[in-house]
């Protein structure tokens, strides 16, 4: 029976007029292989254009522009000889890269995500859910809620595991806070060079579009990418939508960075560092040196949960807040695992005063709305990646105030959590 069955779908084929050759699959896989090349094309440009250095002579600008910790990339004397040493640095969990998180932080694959994710207007609606919560929740604390700054105009933010780095603009270029006069100067941090290196090139590109604008030039400097196009190929509803193009950076990043030239009549005070949140942030020159730490989809990288703590407890300045928007999908390397609820009251204990606690109502896509659909969208997949994020604004209360010790243990207790660690890894 299976036999004849199959026969009569030769007998289809063979004799199908052109309307049934191209519903057949093997028509419609050629198709599909000619479109993937060429869209694929695409996107290995935009790899390129993104992790381009710009060398002359050998030097490359953007190593000018970046600071390295090299604590973060090599061994324990603290130099590094090879960019090769600093390339795939982010992710990496003991084991090398045979343990590489999620497939390798630092492919080619990683940068067109995170680039949709961070840069497209199509991941507009799941960026307001999450990197403006954090923008919004930073402006009414400092513009409503009568924030301490000591009388500073300048507010010293710090993004640690920044990724593509549109947070660290949003709150760079924030208008509301610039009005209030309040300038804000954001240090965009994470372990993978080649995070930044793309981040660092989209800048570059809202920068040239703001001196074309300058200019009263149109060229045009916005790049096509292909964000769905290696996406695995199941639970796919429509091929068709594997193939949507989206444009970056998208208007609104190049309406921010123009209006904040227009206001201050200079760019945005923003920095990247490239190095181990841990082993860069808990040194000694860290105390104290930021009045905010945002963090979106970063406290779940955590191996042990208490050094996160620890160490923003460390740089934060008294009074200074801790604003996060992410889930608590802790990663494979994680010894504690605790709930929100457990996780609250760590905090608490900590010495910080929760001034907003919740989890959201609603569960955000973590890449494009169409991920998941719904509310008039075509869902793009049978199953999809959502989540509902834990949403808090921690405020670091006084060592008089919390009758905790202060930070000048903060050496000893890194080092317990690391003893810890071996210990729970049986070494």
């Amino acid at each position: 029976m299976v036999k004849l069955k199959s026969a009569s779908w030769v007998i289809i084929g063979d004799n199908a007029d052109g309307h049934n050759q191209s519903l057949l699959l093997s028509t419609k896989l050629k198709e599909k292989k000619v479109r993937l090349d060429e869209c694929l094309a695409v996107n290995d440009r935009v790899v390129h254009q993104l992790l381009a250095t710009n060398s002359k002579g050998g030097q490359s600008s953007l190593f000018r522009d970046v600071q390295f910790i090299p604590s973060a990339a090599a061994g324990s004397t603290g130099e590094y000889d090879d960019l090769g040493q600093l390339m795939g640095n982010g992710g990496l969990v003991e084991g090398g890269e045979t343990k590489k998180e999620t497939d390798g932080y630092d492919t080619a694959l990683q940068v067109i995500h995170h680039t949709a994710r961070d840069w497209t207007v199509g991941a507009a609606p799941c960026r307001d859910e999450t990197i403006l919560w954090i923008v919004r929740a930073i402006v009414q604390y400092y513009t409503r809620d009568g924030g301490s700054n000591d009388g500073r105009n300048d507010l010293r933010v710090l993004i640690p595991g920044a990724g593509l780095g549109r947070l660290a603009y949003e709150v760079a270029t924030c208008k509301d806070l610039i009005v209030k006069g309040v300038v804000p100067h954001v240090e965009a941090n994470d372990s993978s060079v080649t995070m930044i290196f793309a981040a660092q090139n989209v800048i570059k590109m809202l920068q040239q579009q703001q001196y074309q604008h300058q200019q009263e030039e149109n060229r045009q400097l916005q790049s096509a990418i292909y964000p769905f196009l290696s996406d695995l190929q199941v639970n796919e509803i429509d091929a068709r939508k594997r193939f949507e193009m989206e444009v970056f950076p998208d208007e609104h990043a190049v309406d921010s960075y123009k209006c904040y030239h227009d206001l201050t009549g200079t760019h945005p005070n923003l920095s990247f560092t490239v190095g181990d949140f841990v082993s860069t942030y808990s040194q000694q020159s860290k105390q104290n040196q930021y009045d905010v730490v945002a963090t979106s989809f970063f406290i779940d990288t955590a191996t042990n949960i208490y050094e996160y703590i620890y160490i923003m407890k460390h740089m934060l300045d008294t009074n200074g807040v801790w604003v996060n928007c992410g889930p608590v999908q802790w990663h494979p390397c994680a010894l504690l695992r605790p709930t929100v609820e457990q996780l609250k009251d760590m905090l608490q204990v900590a010495g910080f005063e929760l001034i907003s606690w919740s989890v959201a109502d609603e569960a955000v896509a973590y890449r494009h709305p169409d991920d998941v659909g719904g509310k008039g969208l075509e869902a793009r997949y049978t199953r999809s990646e959502a989540y509902r994020p834990l949403q808090f604004v921690a405020r670091l209360l006084s060592s008089q105030d919390d009758g905790s010790s202060s930070n000048e243990d903060l050496p000893l207790k890194i080092q317990y959590s690391e003893f810890l660690n071996e210990v729970a890894n049986v070494k």
